[in-house]
């Protein structure tokens, strides 16, 4: 007789606070989610606007975490922020919003906030390196929580910056409270750079990788997407679990190693017709379960 383990991670995914932040736990919850990933407002403005935290909404939020479970939440910063941007008032500015989502993250007892690398308009890998790690260094002075801030992997065709983890490692390694640091790791984003993770084998050369560049438990969080671009494309083109270049296996093993068990892990994969986040909760569930 087969004996059905299951043995994986926290699935869950990016969800809207449209109608109020605490919303974004209602429609976790009906997606049967595990775990949630939020912005704290539109992520193509700079401005909270009617997303402002009141002390009302802070609360409604934190009990209804408290009743979902949902210890391992994450906040992605806005799209806007640049922390590489060679610009001084986008620099500045950007610096600031990651300020305010660190408060936010704070009030909200969410550990996690999720950063783009940015760009550096044209100036060399040293240079956005150095930038990031300034910012981040300017960010967190006045960090008290337990807020990791986490660096996600870019992909690009023509920058080729951010998409490496060397530069991410090495932007840790000029943090001043490395501890407060870590990893978010994109399947998409990897695979389109030239992370050939659609194998067990070659999921683990990669992780292997980088915890030789930063050390074990940098990496915090994952975000869950197939890949509707093939390998090394630097075309950033999300798809549903298991539709896509990357394919089933890579994602069967993150279910099932033991290495991946303490991962926060988030779909932000596309929503249509036929496939929305619970399908795709399902089948990972199903591969979650070892026979």
């Amino acid at each position: 007789m087969s004996r059905k383990e299951n043995i994986g991670p926290r699935i869950g995914a990016h969800k809207s606070i449209a109608k109020g932040i605490d919303k974004a736990i209602d429609r976790a919850l009906k997606s049967t989610c595990e775990c949630l990933q939020i912005f704290t407002r539109p992520p193509r403005r700079w401005a909270a606007g009617k997303m402002s935290l009141s002390e009302e909404v802070v609360e409604k939020f934190i009990q209804k975490s408290q009743r979902a479970g949902y210890t391992d939440t994450s906040i992605h910063m806005p799209y806007l922020p640049n922390l590489a941007s060679p610009e001084t008032d986008l620099y500045n500015k950007s610096i600031d919003v990651l300020k305010e989502e660190i408060l936010k993250s704070t009030l909200l007892q969410v550990p996690y906030v999720i950063s783009h690398l940015g760009s550096p308009k044209g100036n060399s890998r040293q240079f956005a390196v150095k930038r990031v790690a300034k910012a981040l260094n300017q960010a967190m002075e006045t960090l008290k929580s337990p807020t990791m801030i986490l660096l996600e992997n870019s992909t690009a065709k023509k920058k080729k910056w951010g998409n490496y983890f060397e530069d991410i490692s090495e932007i840790i390694s000029l943090v001043d409270k490395q501890q407060s640091v870590g990893i978010c790791f994109d399947t998409a984003h990897a695979f389109s750079s030239g992370y050939d993770i659609s194998s067990s084998e070659g999921l683990h050369e990669v992780f292997d990788q980088i915890e030789s560049l930063t050390g074990t438990q940098k990496v915090k969080v994952m975000h869950l997407n197939d890949s509707k671009a093939p390998l090394d494309s630097g075309i950033d083109h999300h798809e549903h679990i298991g539709k896509g270049s990357i394919g089933i296996e890579c994602f069967r093993e993150l279910m099932q190693s033991p290495r991946f068990k303490s991962l926060t892990m988030i779909l932000e994969t596309p929503i249509d017709e036929n496939i929305n986040d619970k399908t795709n909760l399902d089948l990972l569930r199903t591969l979650r379960v070892k026979v």
